[in-house]
Formats: C-alpha cells, sequence, structure tokens
C-alpha cells in the first residue's frame, strides 16, 4: 500500500512531517515524498487528497468487553434524573432472565442523590435487575435481584465494599464495589458466543473511532481465553496489550504459572490490582475524609503485605503492574508498595487513572520511573462536582497532567470506556482545554494542568507504545515500525480544539490493512 498526497504527521524527530507513506508485510517500509515511497510499495495506491496520516491511536485503559456488553444492554448514559433511569428500564421491563444496563450517574441528577430502588422494583417486579453506575464500582439492583442474593437487614458488608441501607436497615439495593460480587455471582455467566460477539462488536466501534489498538484493562479466565481464539484463527483486528485480573486468584494463578504471552495482535503480560473505588461513588480512598462525606476515606481494596506480595509475584513471573490508584491515599500506597516491592530494573510499574495525588508524589512517582496512565475526559466529567467531593485544597494535584510531564513521567492516556467515550478526539480535546464539549469553563478547569496539542497526541501514540514496552516498533511512523495508522480529514495539531472534535475518521490501518474506511 503506497498512501499519498498526505500531510503525515509521523512524531519522529528525525523527519516529522511527510507527504507519503509506503506500506509492505505491515511495516512502514518508507516516509518522505511519494517519489521516495514509491519504489518500496508494489500494491494499493491511495491518494488521500491531502487528509492526515497519524500514528495509530491507542487508548492506554480500557475495557473492551465492557464497551461490547454496554452497546447489547440498557443504555443508561446521560439520563437526567432517577426518574428518567426508571422510565428508560421500564421500556425494557417485558421479558425473562436478568435485565441489565449501564451507564447512570447521579451526579447530573438535581441533588446528586444516590438512587434507590423501589421505582424500579416497581417497573419491573418479576424479573430482576442490574444496573451499573457510569464508573463500574457501583450498582442499583431491584428487589427480585436482592432475593436472588440472599440480601437483607442482616446480611453484612463485605470487605471493601457497602451494602447501603434505609434507616430501618433494609438495603436500597444500592451496592458499592465488593458487595457488587454478592449480585453478581448469581448473573448467568454469558456464553462464548455472546462474549466474543461482543468484543468484535467493540472492536468495530473502536475501528470506526480511529483506534488502532487499546490496553485491555483487566480481563477474566474466560475473556483472555476467548481474546486467545480470536487471535489465533486471524479475527482479532486491532492490537490488544491485555491486563490479567489480578484481584481474583482463579485468574492470576494460571498465569503467573504460565507467563506472559505474545500473539499476532495479542499481548499479555500485566497484571492489574485494585487499590480503591471509584470518585463518583465515593469510594476512592483518602488520607481525610470526603469533605461532602465526613468519615469517608473511601474503600481501601488492597494494601499491605497483601499488596506488596501479589506486586513481587507477578514481577517475578514476567509481568509488568498496574495499580488502579484514583485517591490520594491509593496513589501514595502504590508508590510505596512499588518500592518496596523491589521490581526489575526497567518494569515500568503503572498508575492506572492517577487523579488526585499529593504535588510530592507526582514528583515521586516520576523520579521511580512509574507510568502515569490517566484518561483526559475523566477531568470534563468529574469537574462540576469534584470541588465539592475535595475541597479546593486537594485539588492541587488533581489530573495533573502537566506536573507529570513537567516531572519527567510517561502520560499515556485513555478514556477507560465504556466509562467515558471511546472516541479519541474527546480525550485529545479534554486534554488541551480541561472544558466541556459546550467550551465550560472559560480558560478551562484548573487551567494550568492543561498540554499542547502534541504532548496530548503523544500520551494516545508514543505514551501508550511506552507503556507497553512497544516504543521500538509503534507510536511513531518511521521505516520498521508496525503499520498501524489513523487518517483524519484535518490536523489535530493546529486545528481548534473546537474542530479537533468535529473530525472525520477518514480510514483506520492496522498492520497495513485498513479495518475501517470512512
Amino acid at each position: 500500500m503506497l498512501l499519498c498526497n498526505a500531510r503525515v504527521i509521523t512524531l519522529d524527530e528525525r523527519r516529522p512531517r511527510a507527504e507519503a507513506v509506503a506500506i509492505a508485510d505491515g511495516r512502514i517500509a518508507a516516509v518522505g515524498s511519494e517519489a521516495e515511497c514509491a519504489p518500496f510499495a508494489e500494491g494499493e495506491r491511495i491518494d488521500l487528497r491531502g487528509a492526515v496520516v497519524l500514528p495509530g491511536l491507542v487508548d492506554a485503559h480500557a475495557h473492551l468487553l465492557g464497551l461490547g456488553i454496554y452497546l447489547a444492554e440498557v443504555d443508561l448514559v446521560g439520563v437526567e434524573s432517577e426518574a428518567a433511569l426508571v422510565e428508560r428500564v421500564a421500556a425494557r421491563a417485558a421479558g425473562e432472565g436478568w435485565l441489565r444496563g449501564f451507564g447512570w450517574d447521579q451526579t447530573r441528577w438535581p441533588g446528586g442523590a444516590f438512587p434507590t430502588n423501589e421505582g424500579i422494583s416497581r417497573a419491573v417486579p418479576h424479573r430482576p435487575v442490574w444496573l451499573s453506575r457510569i464508573d463500574g464500582h457501583a450498582a442499583l439492583v431491584n428487589d427480585a435481584a436482592l432475593r436472588l442474593a440472599g440480601i437483607d437487614a442482616t446480611t453484612p458488608d463485605p470487605p471493601g465494599g457497602r451494602i447501603v441501607r434505609r434507616p430501618d436497615g433494609t438495603p436500597t439495593g444500592l451496592l458499592v464495589d465488593t458487595a457488587m460480587e454478592l449480585v453478581e455471582r448469581c448473573i448467568p455467566p454469558m456464553t462464548e458466543a455472546e462474549r466474543e460477539a461482543r468484543i468484535l462488536a467493540a472492536c468495530d466501534a473502536c475501528a470506526r473511532l480511529g483506534l488502532t489498538g487499546i490496553h485491555d484493562a483487566g480481563d477474566d479466565l474466560a475473556t483472555l481465553a476467548t481474546l486467545e481464539r480470536l487471535d489465533g484463527a486471524g479475527r482479532l483486528p486491532l492490537r490488544i496489550y491485555a491486563m490479567v485480573e489480578g484481584g481474583r486468584g482463579e485468574t492470576l494463578a494460571p498465569w503467573l504459572a504460565r507467563g506472559p504471552h505474545q500473539g499476532d495482535r495479542l499481548t499479555v503480560r500485566c497484571v492489574k490490582l485494585f487499590l480503591d473505588g471509584a470518585l463518583g461513588s465515593r469510594g476512592a480512598a483518602f488520607h481525610e475524609p470526603y469533605d461532602d462525606d465526613p468519615g469517608n476515606r473511601g474503600l481501601r481494596l488492597l494494601e499491605g503485605e497483601r499488596l506488596r506480595a501479589l506486586l513481587e509475584a507477578s514481577d517475578a513471573a514476567g509481568f509488568q503492574v498496574a495499580v488502579h490508584a484514583i485517591g490520594d491515599w491509593a496513589n501514595a500506597e502504590a508508590l510505596d508498595a512499588f518500592a518496596d516491592a523491589g521490581l526489575r530494573p526497567g518494569a515500568r510499574p503503572r498508575l492506572e487513572h492517577a487523579q488526585i495525588l499529593r504535588p510530592a508524589d507526582v514528583v515521586r512517582a516520576a523520579r521511580m520511573g512509574v507510568i502515569a496512565s490517566m484518561q483526559p475526559t475523566h477531568c470534563t466529567s468529574d469537574m462540576p462536582w469534584v470541588e465539592a467531593r475535595l475541597g479546593r485544597r486537594r485539588l492541587e494535584g488533581a489530573y495533573a497532567w502537566r506536573s507529570f510531564l513537567d516531572a519527567g513521567a510517561c502520560l499515556a492516556l485513555g478514556s477507560d470506556f465504556p466509562i467515558e467515550s471511546p472516541d479519541p478526539r474527546k480525550g485529545i480535546y479534554a486534554a488541551i482545554t480541561r472544558q466541556d464539549e459546550r467550551g465550560h469553563p472559560a480558560g478551562g478547569f484548573l487551567p494550568r494542568e492543561r498540554i499542547a496539542p502534541v504532548q496530548a497526541l503523544r500520551g494516545f501514540t508514543a505514551g501508550a507504545a511506552f507503556a507497553s514496552f512497544a516504543e521500538e516498533e509503534a507510536g511513531r511512523i518511521a521505516p520498521g515500525c508496525r503499520a498501524d495508522l489513523t487518517v483524519l480529514d484535518r490536523d489535530p495539531l493546529v486545528a481548534e480544539p473546537r474542530e479537533i472534535l468535529e473530525a472525520a475518521v477518514l480510514r483506520t490501518i492496522v498492520a497495513g490493512r485498513t479495518v475501517f474506511a470512512g
């Protein structure tokens, strides 16, 4: 394939801009003018008519199967009230078996109070209902689901979780973090055919948005097995850097015994651990209580010797370690554990989210060589209410993208989809502006942490490549690199921020083959 008449942004310092790219055997054969590249390409010649060619965009923190499930369930993203949630669920009440939905966010509702299940229990009394919050760290279930799980006023809160209760002790139907597992285990597992179909549907959605790869942040045994089968059969359209879900022994132990896996488009060489919950459900763990919930410091899901033992075992088996850490306590605990575990040189441990840190820990993370795997749209989603949660003082180290870069850290950017949109254009826009899509607030939220367009682009390309040990063959357009490319109708480095949101994805190329053409 020869891509010509293009504006090529290579992110390669030796030749930052070019007009053509030659591809052979799934790799970049040449970069430069059409005359320079033509001798290296014997196949299709594609005239891009001035379109912009970027290194393939990669989401450095996402949930592929979660997106596939979301596409198949009741869509609750953007519902504006508890009544609207009930109405949307009631419209799907007919049928049998579990009714599942995803995406509600009470911070968008008048008053911002968490929902209770009276409405959905009346609307759907005959079948169990499971409605996941947008962050995946809380779920609302109806009375039928509570009965199936045997949850009542006498059921104790599990370690690392909370059953939200009424004043008389009866459950409201809201389950936070590990309490969700009490009901989840009652939901019949999806079939292999369903799992495969949902993964492929999610891959297709990502390709349409210009993504050539994702870092899949926490997969269980069944999902990893499905990914391996798809990759082995040549049916995986994107590159997947998969993280083994480290919180489940039945998943972690077999993979530690087996060691990392390198397939064609599937790489499994990272273990993900959870240290705390999410900010929206007040499960993120802090040194001090929430300003709007005195006495609550969040949920500490993993700490101390247990955390260090898992880090050491994963590292010894050849896996990179990544920890979900949102609150300042969780991030500090992760850094302490990385230091105490004595990880191998070049281990590249990752902080997943790294949302709220004490400023000194930002500098400490960079000095330790810790990768900051962050999601720009989390900032723009959280900014209407995060100050009420934490107060102004703790926001000094909030969503600190520029501070990480200034300290010398590698910044790998993603979305955490389906919690946020999988669209990387929205992530680049948020990183540059720290504004919502209407341009609010003026100047951006905590604007000192905005980053330049090229830094945002590197986060979705070179940063993601380094975070997955692929910097020698990905994240830039240069001879010998993988031919993973994203083609847009405009240049995100010079376009007005609003225009980035409006950019059209014209083509997505993985290993020299077009997986989407607009």
